[in-house]
């Protein structure tokens, strides 16, 4: 045989040989995958489909608790991982829910405040077992906050409550003595006040806290409106010695027009001028700034106080915590105003900052989303009538409002 016959037998039999094996390879595989279907059953469509849909995290294990499904939230939250599955405590639970076919649910434990997990486990078609995951952390969270908020004030109501009580018995016991009694109806009337302020804030904050919705949204001229407030402000400020200073942007810039409820950004701004002049010294000065950005206005409210030292201010925004409690009661502050200021503002995308420093003083800043109403003469009509009437009316009652309130 020549030298060329012997090589081209030599590659013939190279190519047979791995026909062979590739052959043989495709053949045990596809055995495999039948042996493996006979052995696991496919999944019932319709628990699949549901499961697709389903928000919280879901899988399903066959009867060896082997995973095999997960939904699409599964495969993108970590929170029950291939380590938890095979947990000793979960593992019994499963393997009882599969052998009696009930129902069973874990509860996060109420001792363990990193434990926010609520898993659900169920069997079906005697051969799978569904375990759906809801993470709870949230609900906790608001949970937590209503029980505190309901703590708070019932604490907060109690105080003024009973005052009025005993102050009632005393001005009826004190009947015959005229002096007595005006002295007992003048602390009357400053519990009744308080409890009136408390009360007020606490529905502001109740609608503060909710969603603003497109249709309750107009457009609200920013100068306008802070101008309303500091005329609505100055009796009060004269009255601590404080002197009142604002500062526009230049008149070629416009409306400044933002889009929300006009009484709850009023009550916004109202919140940090009040906080201003009552914590600023007697000759000090107030000031109200405003400044353009790109898409934004800033009203930014300064006071020469005391100022907050800069661990207490993460804490400011929280309801009714008050920096100095005895002289925020004493003024008639509720401790709700500043988280008024927030909700507001974040409900109607904008935000609140806070700058002090001890010994100089604060500097509260509200950003204002701006809105362009247009140049045509549709818009500018628009613009004019929006500014006109309607929203002189609303400022000039705002402002009512707000006087007696901060000159009562």
């Amino acid at each position: 045989m020549t030298p060329t016959l012997l090589v081209l037998a030599s590659i013939g039999l190279g190519i047979l040989i791995g026909v062979l094996v590739t052959a043989t390879i495709t053949a045990a595989r596809s055995a495999g995958r039948r042996r493996a279907a006979a052995l696991r059953p496919e999944l019932p469509e319709v628990a699949v489909e549901i499961l697709n849909e389903h928000d919280s995290f879901a899988v399903i294990l066959d009867s060896s608790l082997s995973p095999v499904y997960a939904n699409p939230a599964a495969r993108d939250d970590a929170r029950i991982t291939g380590e938890q599955l095979r947990e000793q405590d979960f593992l019994t639970q499963a393997r009882r829910v599969m052998s009696t076919g009930m129902t069973e649910t874990r509860q996060p434990a109420a001792d363990d405040t990193a434990d926010t997990v609520r898993v659900h486990l169920f069997r079906i078609q005697r051969r799978f077992l569904v375990v759906i995951a809801e993470d709870l952390g949230e609900e906790q969270r608001v949970n937590a906050m209503r029980r505190d908020f309901i703590a708070n004030v019932s604490h907060e109501l109690k105080t003024p409550i009973a005052a009025i009580s005993l102050l009632s018995e005393a001005v009826h016991e004190a009947a015959d003595e005229p002096d007595r009694v005006r002295g007992f109806a003048q602390t009357l009337m400053k519990e009744s006040q308080r409890l009136g302020n408390l009360s007020r804030d606490i529905i502001q904050l109740s609608e503060a806290q909710g969603t603003v919705q497109p249709e309750d949204r107009e457009p609200v001229p920013l100068r306008g409106l802070v101008r309303s407030e500091v005329d609505a402000h100055r009796t009060y400020a004269e009255q601590h010695g404080v002197e009142l200073v604002v500062t526009e942007p230049p008149a070629e810039l416009g409306d400044l027009v933002t889009l929300g409820r006009q009484a709850s950004l009023g009550v916004a701004i109202a919140n940090l001028l009040s906080n201003a002049i009552r914590h600023s010294p007697d000759g000090g000065r107030v000031g109200v700034g405003m400044e353009v950005t790109e898409r934004a206005c800033v009203v930014t409210v300064t006071d020469q106080g005391d100022g907050i030292p800069a661990e207490l201010l993460p804490r400011i925004f929280e309801r009714f915590y008050r920096v100095d409690a005895s002289r925020s009661r004493a003024g008639g502050g509720t401790g709700l105003g500043l988280s008024i200021a927030r909700h507001t503002m974040r409900s109607h995308g904008g935000d609140i900052e806070v700058w002090s420093q001890p010994g100089v003083g604060s500097s509260f800043s509200l950003t204002f989303p701006l809105v362009d109403l247009g140049e045509d003469p549709k818009s500018k009509k628009a613009k004019k009538a929006r500014g006109s009437a309607k929203t002189k009316k609303i400022q000039k009652q705002a402002s009512a409002s707000r006087k007696k309130e901060v000159t009562a």
